[in-house]
């Protein structure tokens, strides 16, 4: 049970670093692409 709990938890936190990395990434092309997507927005 014991070694369960901590795949779960080793899973758990690698999905937390790939969800942070994605928003980082997101963040910062959303700024460099910033005109582009303003304009696919109109």
């Amino acid at each position: 049970m014991h070694a369960i709990v901590l795949q779960a938890i080793d899973r758990y936190l690698a999905q937390e670093a790939d969800r942070e990395s994605v928003r980082r990434l997101g963040a910062k092309y959303a700024v460099r692409h910033a005109d582009l997507l303003k304009r696919l927005g109109e």
